[in-house]
């Protein structure tokens, strides 16, 4: 017979081997667990994205539209910069709208061309597709803005303050897709831009509303990874903005007792510089919807994107993403445009309004100094190296168009005139009595018109905007920096003598 002691010690070693085999069992099916979710990642990871598959262009494309022939032709740039470029962009808009025009109505009834970038491009898109029809006037008799369109800016400013970007990652989970393939991601930006701001719209929409004079003809821009040249997403003709420099350049240097011939590399050179329509690639854009050209223009590899487009049965395909990778303010493909009007006597004169919020250059340089460690994608914005880039190739552009300006090649600020109205240069009170309700109960205190302009230059590059102070400042310097150069505006609609503005 066994002793007390004996049956303990035979349950307790049962026990023991029951919870091994149980803590075998738990760390088995953790470990398939693991495998099975790792397996998951690397068949999402290397998933193939559904690739935008467009129509081969024909003898006639119907969603073409010739752009507006006016005396003074006006065009407004939305740069690029996430949410923080989109809020502004819709603010500029709405500011526009509440500015008097000296032939009469709004400013903002002027505009016939909108051309954008990256984030810049949800606040077109969606003013494109959405605004009032042109028989819905801007303002009042009494001067005052419509109720129809202060409904309609409240409504735009609510739609662009959305989360795209946890939106994004949770759709990435959602639809189990791996979160780090850009590719997918980018499938998952365009469904999200489509279901929640932009809607189901196509190019030929966008035409439709063109012709009717409903809204005026948007351009978006991102750049062509194939050739490195910028494609435009838009209803203009392919040579809407084939600007002929060397024409000019030659018309220039005759007028001043100069004869030279240029070498064909200077004129291939020159032709790697404009836009390419997707006309020129065959691609039928009618079909196109503009939730899809907006993602191209607001994707950023390797995090989203590319968008990559086949044209019919063909196996070519063609890759296109972040147009500020190019150039981050949407302004270059609308000033080859109004130059090639002016250029064909279709337009005697062109102003252009750029509402740039761009990430400011020197922001990042009082953070890296600030900073012991490298960065990763993880902890850092790791786009300032591209930034370095487009910082040299700004400066180079801004030589390069002034120079021409006084040589007489390109037209001066009487008869082509860009203002820019960047996010940062807004002025405030030195009481700070124009502050938004919303940024007085900021801890800590912006206690300076200085302190407000430095928060508004560190306003982060996202798709999301947090902070109702930094909605409500963006709102708010969009509205003073109109403020701001409204005499230059209405001076040139009025054809008078310039005034300074804002230039670079």
């Amino acid at each position: 017979m066994k002793s007390k002691s004996s049956t303990h010690l035979v349950t307790l070693c049962r026990s023991l081997n029951r919870d091994r085999t149980r803590v075998a069992g738990r760390r088995y099916r953790v470990l398939l667990a693991a495998i099975w979710v790792a397996g998951a990642l690397l068949l999402t990871a290397c998933a193939s994205p559904e690739i935008t598959r467009l129509p081969k262009a024909g003898s006639e494309t119907k969603c073409i539209t010739p752009g507006a022939q006016q005396d003074t032709v006006v065009g407004v740039a939305l740069s690029g910069g996430g949410s923080r470029a989109a809020l502004y962009g819709a603010a500029g808009l709405e500011a526009l709208g509440r500015l008097p025009s000296p032939q009469g109505g709004s400013v903002l009834e002027q505009v016939s061309y909108l051309s954008s970038v990256s984030g810049g491009g949800l606040s077109a898109a969606y003013y494109a597709l959405h605004k009032p029809a042109h028989q819905t006037p801007v303002l009042g008799s009494d001067g005052t803005m419509t109720q129809a369109y202060q409904t309609f800016f409240t409504d735009f400013q609510a739609k662009l303050a959305q989360d795209f970007q946890s939106a994004l990652i949770w759709r990435q989970l959602g639809s189990g897709r791996f979160i780090l393939n850009s590719a997918l991601a980018a499938q998952s930006l365009h469904e999200i831009l489509e279901e929640s701001l932009l809607g189901p719209g196509t190019f030929a929409d966008l035409a439709a509303r063109q012709k009717s004079g409903d809204s005026p003809a948007l351009i978006i821009n991102s750049t062509l990874y194939n050739s490195g040249r910028r494609l435009v997403f838009t209803t203009l003709p392919p040579d809407a903005a084939q600007y002929d420099f060397i024409e000019d350049l030659e018309r220039s240097m005759v007028s001043r007792g100069i004869t030279r011939s240029y070498p064909e590399v200077m004129k291939k050179r020159w032709e790697s510089l404009l836009p390419v329509s997707p006309l020129e690639l065959q691609i039928d854009p009618c079909p196109l919807k503009v939730a899809v050209a907006a993602t191209a223009s607001a994707s950023f590899p390797p995090l989203v994107g590319p968008i990559t487009f086949t044209v019919g049965d063909e196996l070519d395909y063609w890759h296109t993403g972040d147009g500020g990778l190019y150039e981050n303010l949407g302004l270059e493909s609308l000033l080859f445009t109004f130059q090639k009007q002016i250029q064909d006597h279709k337009a005697r004169r062109a102003l252009i309004l750029a509402f740039n919020s761009s990430y400011p250059f020197s922001v990042g340089f009082k953070q890296l100094r600030q900073r012991s460690q490298p960065w990763t994608i993880f902890n850092y914005d790791f786009s300032r190296i591209p930034k370095v880039m487009e910082e040299r190739a700004t400066a180079y552009w801004s030589l390069f168009y002034r120079s021409l300006q006084v040589e007489g090649v390109f037209p001066d600020d009487s008869t082509l005139r860009i203002l820019f109205l960047n996010h940062e240069s807004a002025r405030w009170d030195d009481d700070l009595s124009d502050l938004p309700e919303a940024c007085r109960t900021e801890k800590p205190p912006l206690t300076s018109p200085e302190e407000v302009q430095q928060r508004l230059a560190e306003i982060p590059t996202k798709f999301m905007m947090e902070s109702e102070c930094d909605r409500q400042l963006l709102h708010a310097a969009a509205a003073k920096v109109v403020l701001q150069n409204q005499r230059t505006i209405q001076d040139f609609l009025a054809d008078r003598p310039a005034t300074k503005g804002v230039s670079q």
